[in-house]
């Protein structure tokens, strides 16, 4: 039996979750001053976020949305991320201009990764989390599990595009010299 769980607040809980994870990032970059989970990886100067999680279509699991800076062509970035860390789960891919004003004229990818959340949420595995952790109640052990499940997936991720970047700033800048 599994109790009707409500997406729209799990994927808000989802987003705090990956706060723990987003302060990683800062530590090693710094924030932007547009706030949210934005920050600046200050080894290629570009900005990287977690933006806001989304229900699914299938209303059953949730979509983690990363965005990246990007200055190719869509088919190039959609084989790449494929071919990436979880790219067979990628259900949303964006090529969008940046919403700062004054730089329309830099492309982001925004990339949404399926994540099976009712499936990872059961009554069954929260009771089970909160008896092997003595967590006091449901809420505890549903928080436990999004960052047992969540967080590794998610750094993952990030890890990925910023590598990925990197790389790419690199041969554009070697391409210029």
């Amino acid at each position: 039996m599994n109790t009707s769980l409500k997406l729209d607040r799990i994927a808000e809980q989802m987003d705090v979750v990956l706060t723990q994870i987003f302060r990683q990032y800062v530590s090693l970059g710094s924030p932007t001053k547009l706030g949210g989970l934005r920050f600046l990886d200050v080894e290629c100067s570009k900005t990287f976020a977690f933006e806001k999680t989304r229900v699914a279509d299938d209303g059953v699991g949730t979509l983690l949305v990363l965005s990246a800076p990007y200055d190719g062509k869509a088919e190039d970035i959609r084989h790449l991320l494929e071919a990436g860390p979880h790219g067979k789960d990628i259900q949303h891919l964006e090529v969008r201009a940046s919403s700062d004003a004054g730089k329309s004229d830099k492309l982001f990818i925004e990339v949404g990764y399926y994540t099976p959340t009712s499936e990872w949420l059961t009554d069954e595995n929260i009771i089970a989390y909160a008896n092997e952790h003595k967590s006091v109640n449901s809420h505890d052990a549903l928080i436990g599990i999004l960052e047992t499940k969540l967080i590794p997936i998610a750094s993952e991720l990030m890890s990925f595009l910023i590598d990925q970047i990197r790389i790419n700033t690199k041969n554009k800048e070697a391409e210029r010299n």
